[in-house]
């Protein structure tokens, strides 16, 4: 069956970044940010897009990986059904290091969940790329 991981950016305190910004468009176009996963992936996941995702897992071998890139405040409504379904397997979150104080909260949209710290990284930059996998204990 076909792995399923989603990349988010947050800052500290759980919000979505705004999309200008040093930061964010580090992570958006570094080689260790976004477009490192999106070279390794099979298919990206597009909004709107469950139910294609939910026929299709099933029928792929354990190296398909799809990815979900959460970024968008569009993105953010794939994310809840990512999770409504118990979809996603990995999740790598790119911890900014600021607060927003207000915006858009990622978050709320995780089920409750245990998740297994794989390995964490961090840049000169002060951020910091936590890889979480899904555990079989709650």
């Amino acid at each position: 069956m076909a792995r399923i991981q989603v990349v988010t950016a947050i800052t500290l305190d759980g919000f979505l970044p705004e999309p200008a910004g040093a930061l964010v468009s580090w992570v958006r176009n570094d080689r260790r940010g976004f477009p490192f996963w999106r070279e390794r992936c099979s298919a990206l996941i597009l909004p709107h897009s469950i139910l294609d995702l939910l026929c299709e897992k099933d029928n792929r071998d354990d190296s398909f990986i799809y990815l979900a890139e959460i970024i968008e405040p569009e993105s953010v409504e794939l994310l809840r059904g990512l999770f409504l379904y118990d979809l996603v397997d990995e999740l790598v979150v790119y911890q900014l290091p600021f607060s927003a104080g207000q915006g858009i909260p990622v978050l709320n949209t995780f089920r409750p969940q245990h998740w297994e710290l794989h390995k964490t990284t961090s840049f000169s930059n002060g951020i910091c790329r936590l890889i979480y996998r899904k555990s079989c204990k709650m």
